[in-house]
């Protein structure tokens, strides 16, 4: 690449932030649908295997996307903890449940102001929901 081409490409793409999470899951095509449910996320992009295996997809939730793709049947679990930021804590809490999620602790405020409460997917990841 060129000197001159260099500082015209984006180090990071638009609509992507420095740190995206990545979601590795035993059914993401669920998991896509559970994120649409309980957060309102969009699917942004998703590549099946002829196998029909997804092998990638991303979906935006608010302004940040998440990514995930189809675990192999040998691998270990490995269950995503992602923060996220709300204007309604509360309300997001009961629509999680309502899609599918387990409570792990109650939405409470901490001693700094915040209020938060922590569910876990049906697929395992633990997702703190704060305000």
């Amino acid at each position: 690449m060129t000197e001159s081409r260099a500082h015209h490409v984006r180090p990071i793409p638009e609509g992507y932030h420095t740190v995206t999470p990545w979601i590795i899951s035993r059914d993401s095509a669920q998991l896509v649908d559970f994120l649409t449910a309980a957060f309102g996320a969009e699917e942004i992009a998703r590549v099946v295997g002829e196998d029909g295996s997804i092998g990638h997809a991303e979906v935006r939730i608010g302004d940040s996307v998440v990514m995930m793709f189809d675990a192999k049947p040998h691998w270990h679990d490995t269950p995503a903890f992602l923060r996220l930021y709300v204007a309604d804590g509360d309300a997001v809490f009961q629509r999680a449940l309502r899609a599918g999620a387990t409570q792990v602790t109650e939405m409470t405020h901490l001693f700094w102001g915040d209020r938060v409460g922590r569910v876990r997917d049906p697929f395992g990841n633990l997702w703190w929901i704060q305000t």
